[in-house]
């Protein structure tokens, strides 16, 4: 079976304000090398109702035909800003005419545990490279750091698992809000 489909890429900051005007998160791939954890993410994203996605220059390429695959369809459905540098994506948040996003950094300690920090609303959750986690830069511009709570002796969780955490969280917590406004 063979099919062709336009590669479409997305603007951040139309991104941003799609993240606004929806109260959900981004989710963002920083330094993502692994294609397989970048298709996971793409579909985490989609799956938990994120706005979309961003992905940082120096990830890979999310048409690799792995990320593809481990998308399972999520990069065609799910808009996706790609190539952007991450100093870029800090001024795009701060500057976004309201100023109503948040940057939340994932990092291996020293940050609160997912539900204790409020992930509703519009957020940018930046997931760090696999090897080397976020950059220095990147974790003190976030308004929130978040450390997924590990017990026994393991060092870190994969990017992909700890960006699901964090994008399942942001969904519960939404659902969580809208039954309270409804009630």
């Amino acid at each position: 079976m063979v099919a062709v489909a336009h590669q479409r890429s997305a603007v951040t900051s139309e991104l941003l304000d799609l993240a606004v005007a929806e109260g959900r998160p981004l989710l963002a791939l920083v330094g993502i090398q692994d294609p397989g954890n970048a298709g996971t993410l793409l579909r985490v994203a989609e799956a938990a109702g994120c706005a979309g996605a961003l992905l940082t220059s120096g990830s890979v390429d999310i048409w690799n035909p792995k990320a593809v695959r481990a998308s399972a369809g999520s990069l065609l459905r799910l808009p996706v800003a790609a190539g952007l540098d991450a100093d870029d994506l800090v001024g795009a948040v701060r500057s976004h005419e309201d100023r109503a996003i948040q940057l939340v950094a994932t990092v291996r300690e020293g940050g609160m545990a997912p539900e204790a920090t409020d992930l509703t609303g519009a957020r940018v959750i930046l997931v760090g490279s696999e090897s080397q986690g976020l950059p220095t830069g990147l974790v003190a511009a976030a308004a929130l750091r978040v450390t997924v709570p590990m017990d026994g002796s393991v060092e870190s969780l994969n990017a992909a698992v700890s960006g699901a955490i964090l994008a399942f969280e942001a969904a519960r917590q939404r659902r969580l809000r809208a039954e309270q406004d409804h009630s």
